[in-house]
């Protein structure tokens, strides 16, 4: 199973929408069996699959990691326990909720134990199952997340042209560094994709920084207007830019983003 994640500890970048239509694109245009992980406490993409409140969620596995689950009162339960099907035959959910601030909490009180490899270790029964697992990530840096950071194979950093953005991921750089030498890990950063960029003298400018801080780039996706009235239907109606708009600038920038990261024309 290979592990796509989008990140950036700047919120509003655009990483969910991104994550969401990836799942959908991967699932029908390449046939593959997606299991998708929602990682934020909001849970925005859980909320976009229409999940089932009744099943298990990210934080009942990760509560594995608490010395004892009392602690937050969340029952600890395994992937299989936890994974639900979606309105999409080929997509699986692993949803969030508000308990995964609590679970952070709790783990960081363990003594005893790892606190980093929960995830990957619960994963490992059924990750047999799926070819593509896609991870939308908070702009956080928590236990949750680096759970999340020690399973992907690719981690996306997503980022809007402005420097604020590009600082988010400066940070999440340096982050990575301190979990690699602290916890003997070799996570980096695959490649920047740059969203909602338009064709504009500071957008240029954005784009020739990255390239100077000796980050790949994946092909942009453009912004502006149109481009945000798709998405927003994207959010509204709970469908993929696939199912609403297929022939959008939107929906080709980011079959291109797809096609350069599982295909390798990059």
């Amino acid at each position: 199973m290979r592990t796509i994640g989008f990140i950036n500890w700047k919120g509003g970048v655009g990483k969910t929408s991104i994550a969401i239509n990836t799942a959908y694109a991967l699932a029908e245009s390449w046939s593959a069996k997606v299991l998708f992980i929602d990682m934020d406490k909001q849970a925005n993409a859980s909320y976009w699959f229409e999940k089932d409140n009744a099943k298990g969620t990210l934080g009942n596995i990760l509560a594995a990691g608490t010395e004892a689950a009392e602690v937050s009162n969340i029952p600890v339960m395994t992937a299989e326990e936890v994974i639900q099907k979606t309105r999409y035959p080929n997509i699986d959910l692993i949803a969030a909720d508000p308990n995964l601030l609590d679970i952070n909490l709790a783990i960081l009180g363990n003594k005893v134990g790892r606190q980093d490899n929960i995830l990957k270790e619960a994963l490992k029964p059924v990750t047999g199952r799926y070819e593509v697992c896609v991870i939308d990530n908070p702009p956080d840096s928590n236990i949750p997340v680096l759970n999340g950071l020690e399973v992907m194979d690719d981690v996306i950093a997503v980022t809007l042209p402005n420097k604020f953005s590009l600082q988010g991921i400066e940070q999440l750089e340096q982050e990575i560094k301190n979990y690699n030498a602290i916890l003997k890990l070799k996570i980096k950063i695959r490649g920047v994709l740059l969203n909602q960029f338009i064709s504009s003298e500071s957008c240029y400018e954005v784009l020739r920084e990255i390239r100077g801080k000796g980050y790949k780039i994946f092909p942009y996706i453009r912004g502006g207007k149109p481009t945000q009235i798709w998405l927003d239907r994207v959010i509204n109606e709970r469908k993929s830019i696939y199912e609403i708009s297929p022939k959008s600038g939107y929906a080709k920038d980011l079959m291109s983003f797809i096609e350069a990261l599982v295909e390798g024309k990059e």
